[in-house]
């Protein structure tokens, strides 16, 4: 008899779900890589890098994932504090600024000290490993 409540006390506790295989397929892991280089800025020796550096961090890092792949567009810090996307070349038919960039309007400001405009050259790259 002693058994048979021994059975009952097991059995009154919360179960937990145990699957019975594993699962075949685990989804891919994405990264998102960003270089960027400073392509005109006329204050550049006086300019502030770690701080451009961690505003443009702050702007690509939104961005987990890029359509296409891959992402080459410009990104001027106007005095002021202003973020300007654009075209790399100055040509408005190439580049492209993926819409992770622009989900806010706080992405698109800056706090570095500026007195002339300052362009950067930013390429993203999606990676998809499998796990």
């Amino acid at each position: 008899m002693s058994g048979g409540v021994l059975a009952l006390i097991l059995g009154c506790g919360s179960p937990r779900p145990v699957p019975l295989t594993a699962p075949d397929t685990a989804a891919p892991v994405s990264m998102v890589t960003s270089a960027v280089m400073m392509d005109a800025c006329p204050e550049a020796a006086k300019l502030n890098t770690k701080q451009a550096s961690k505003e443009i961090e702050e702007l690509v890092s939104p961005c987990t994932k890029v359509p296409g792949g891959a992402a080459h567009f410009s990104a001027t810090l106007l005095p002021g504090g202003r973020v300007e996307l654009g075209s790399p070349s100055g040509d408005p038919t190439d580049g492209v600024v993926p819409t992770c960039l622009v989900q806010s309007q706080g992405q698109l400001k800056h706090r570095v000290k500026l007195r002339h405009a300052c362009r950067f050259d930013v390429k993203l790259e999606e990676h998809t490993t499998a796990p």
